[in-house]
């Protein structure tokens, strides 16, 4: 995407399209890699001409995780990373390299939940820990 298409995607959802902004989401949208929010200083730190702080990441990807831009992924205790897949889809972490992939939810459709009756789902993520044995 251009910074004019992440400027476009900012203003779509109702956020002001600051440098910063605008650096972090372009990589967020063009990972696939789960990071944390040090992973995305250490990411785009150099591609803006004044510092960055840990807080100002910190408080824009909080920004566009409620903005609809990306979501949260826990996947390990006090540990949160950042997704830009937005399509409804899961997680498989390989707990010899910490790779997490994502697994498209049609994969798992099969384990549905039922909670009962008293719970009204609107949405559920399910991780699975394991090895890859195999690379596509």
């Amino acid at each position: 995407m251009t910074t004019e298409n992440i400027e476009e995607l900012l203003l779509r959802h109702g956020v002001k399209p600051t440098a910063q902004r605008v650096v972090i989401c372009e990589y967020m949208i063009g990972t696939k890699s789960h990071p944390t929010a040090d992973d995305v200083l250490q990411a785009v730190a150099r591609k803006l001409p004044v510092a960055l702080s840990r807080a100002t990441v910190y408080n824009t990807l909080n920004c566009l995780v409620n903005a609809g831009i990306i979501r949260e992924v826990v996947t390990e205790p006090d540990r949160t990373r950042y997704d830009a897949n937005m399509s409804d889809h899961h997680h498989f972490v390989d707990v010899k390299t910490g790779k997490i992939l994502d697994i498209p939810a049609e994969e798992i459709a099969r384990l549905h939940p039922t909670i009962g009756d008293n719970y009204k789902v609107h949405s559920y993520q399910i991780t699975f820990f394991g090895e890859i044995v195999k690379n596509k």
